[in-house]
């Protein structure tokens, strides 16, 4: 049982345009060595009509018109040299390959399988279903899990509605946070989520709390033994009246003594002494 008057004070890549339309006339000729060389024009005889300008010289053949190329078929399957090729449609499958099995989906309704624990919420505290495979382990409490533990202990006090309510919920994780500081505490988490602690100072427990959801699986004793190992003796008070504790305690091992009237305690009800000693 926690008992805080005797705890120190409260309180982050150009494209390049389409060249331009040519003449169709292509200009004047250069020759090449592989074409013949003209002769000079000789004299022109008397009454021989004048030659007029881009009037074709006699002696040259007339220039042929450039082959005319047939228009090719447009689109993609339409090949004049391989007029039979069969189009081909991307990502089909191979035609020689039977096509697979396709390819299933779970849906929303389908079941989970067997072998797949159920996940254990990451909320302060622990208050969701167990399973049979959570894994208890005990660490030293942090300042980041003061949040966690002020809340178990809120908890634990809305739940005995016969015990006064004497701190806020902020109150009590303050709380936390200053046996936190002071190195009281140790943490038990199932699966890695919070769902209880012993505070000790030596061989003094101040409080043991178990989240209401991870109560009966052995983490109460777990801390207890955590304890006894470290200690030859060790006291605490438990109200009077907390008759499901007194059970407990007395089933580790531990043996009642003195009892007053709430000498012991903030809220003043009475209270129980509970020793044990190594053997």
């Amino acid at each position: 049982m926690i008992q805080r008057k005797l705890a120190s004070p409260r309180f982050s890549e150009p494209h390049l345009a389409d060249p331009p339309d040519m003449p169709d006339d292509p200009g004047p000729s250069v020759p090449t060595p592989t074409d013949p060389v003209p002769e000079p024009p000789g004299e022109v005889p008397p009454g021989a009509p004048p030659e007029s300008p881009g009037t074709p010289a006699p002696d040259m053949p007339p220039s042929e018109p450039p082959e005319e190329l047939p228009d090719l078929p447009e689109g993609p399957n339409e090949d004049p040299t391989h007029p039979d090729t069969p189009e081909e449609l991307p990502d089909s499958p191979s035609p020689d390959l039977p096509p697979g099995p396709p390819e299933e989906t779970p849906g929303p309704s389908d079941p989970m399988p067997a072998d797949v624990p159920q996940e254990i919420p990451t909320n302060p505290g622990y208050d969701g279903p167990l399973t049979m495979r959570a894994r208890v382990t005990l660490r030293p409490a942090t300042p980041l899990d003061a949040g966690a533990l002020g809340e178990i202990m809120t908890q634990a006090t809305q739940a005995a509605t016969w015990k006064p309510r004497l701190h806020s919920s902020v109150e009590d994780i303050a709380h936390a946070g200053r046996m936190i500081d002071l190195g009281w505490i140790t943490v038990a988490e199932l699966d890695g989520c919070i769902a209880g602690f012993l505070a000790r100072e030596g061989g003094y427990v101040h409080g043991l709390y178990i989240a209401d959801g991870a109560q009966g699986r052995g983490l109460g004793r777990a801390l207890l033994q955590d304890a006894k190992a470290r200690r030859d003796r060790l006291d605490l008070w438990t109200l009077q009246r907390n008759t499901g504790a007194r059970r407990f305690y007395r089933r580790e091992g531990f043996a009642e003594g003195e009892t007053t009237p709430g000498r012991h305690n903030d809220e003043g009800l009475p209270d129980v002494h509970f020793t044990w000693c190594a053997a």
